[in-house]
């Protein structure tokens, strides 16, 4: 930022952060949010969160303390509809409704001075904000509707994305790569380090310590690739699968396909303080994810891949561009996505070989410092500055 702007190092800036996202949630993204907010605060920048007011939550704790966060900065709950909190049923319908009465809604409640940021992940709530307003639009998909999304696009001053593939694709649409800049999830060291005993972590976990464990933390989506993990489960008995984070309703499918499978251990969502200790707690850690959708493929970049990282624990995972953009064999070990006996090789490869699952463990924790949380923070806020 401009040397002016800066106060004794720190970034002297306002930024409003607008999600239609309903805080807390069991699901990755709030977390994301919530931690780049206070990220954003301990850089010296004031900031107010605007979500929508949905009482019909799941988790009815405290967001700073669902999260164990810092209360640093500011929240604001905007009242508006929550059409899809009451049924699946009309899930398209439901879901304009709702956002365009937050939208609505948030104009009532929403006090823009000049100078202010506004940073979202929601690129609908740019066409609503005055045309002056300076928008940051960080960004996970390309949005299946490109009318809408390519006047959007008009109002973002800068473009934050995942991984330069995203980057490539927006530039194919007519973006300039000036107004673009890749910023990958990030983590939170201190969580991980130093790290838990093995046998301590089993012990308060309830788990055997004679079983090897394979670990996935996260959500159950298909795209997930959390069915070929399952399956190949099955050509492992002797192994112990654990599953977990899920919340509903791919939890409930998810039960309802593999709870019979003896040697797969299924939990839903994990607190933030127990995600260490199950990481703690396994010999191999896996990202299955699948190559059949896009998202997976070449947008994503897990939170759960940066954590697993933090942890010094041997990785495996899916052979996909957006897994390779961060990782290479010198930390990780690939497999086939989609392929459970691919994924089953791999698992008995590393946990046959207590050198290779050292060396790629240790390699993957060196590597994990410049993806640091406050880090990121501190790179977009850079990129603001040169607007």
């Amino acid at each position: 930022m401009k040397e002016e702007q800066k106060i004794d190092g720190k970034f002297g800036v306002r930024i409003k952060y607008i999600t239609n996202v309903r805080i807390p949630t069991g699901r990755a993204h709030g977390y994301a949010i919530m931690k780049m907010c206070s990220e954003f605060a301990k850089a010296g920048v004031d900031v107010e969160m605007f979500v929508p007011s949905k009482g019909n939550n799941e988790n009815k704790k405290d967001p700073f303390e669902f999260y164990g966060l810092e209360r640093n900065f500011k929240i604001n709950k905007v009242k508006s509809f929550d059409l899809l909190g009451r049924t699946l049923k009309f899930g398209r319908l439901f879901y304009w409704l709702d956002i365009v009465s937050f939208l609505l809604a948030l104009k009532f409640k929403l006090r823009f001075d000049s100078g202010d940021i506004i940073y979202t992940r929601d690129f609908l709530i740019s066409l609503f904000l005055p045309k002056a307003a300076l928008v940051v639009l960080e960004l996970h998909h390309i949005p299946l509707n490109l009318f809408l999304f390519s006047r959007a696009l008009k109002n973002v001053a800068l473009l934050v994305v995942l991984n330069s593939y995203l980057k490539e694709d927006l530039i194919k649409l007519g973006v300039s790569p000036t107004k673009i800049f890749v910023s990958p999830s990030g983590v939170d060291l201190q969580d991980f380090v130093p790290n838990k005993a093995q046998d301590e972590a089993k012990k308060q976990l309830n788990l055997s310590q004679y079983k090897k464990i394979v670990l996935y933390i996260g959500q159950f989506y298909p795209w997930k690739g959390v069915d070929t993990l399952a399956d190949s489960a099955r050509l492992l008995p002797d192994k112990s699968f654990i599953f977990a984070g899920g919340v509903e309703p791919e939890l409930s499918k998810f039960i309802g396909k593999y709870a019979q499978t003896e040697n797969i251990i299924i939990t839903s969502f994990v607190n933030r303080s127990l995600v260490s200790m199950y990481m703690a707690s396994a010999d191999v850690l896996v990202i299955p994810n699948s190559a059949k959708e896009k998202i997976s493929s070449h947008y994503t970049s897990p939170m759960k891949l940066f954590e697993y990282m933090a942890a010094k624990k041997p990785i495996i995972a899916s052979d996909l561009p957006s897994i390779r953009e961060i990782l290479t064999e010198n930390e990780c070990v690939f497999a086939e996505p989609d392929n459970p006996e691919s994924f089953a090789k791999a698992i008995e490869k590393v946990l046959n070989d207590e050198d290779l699952a050292l060396r790629i463990a240790t390699n993957a924790f060196n590597k994990v410092g410049e993806y640091a949380w406050d880090k990121k923070a501190k790179n977009i806020l850079n990129q603001i500055s040169s607007l």
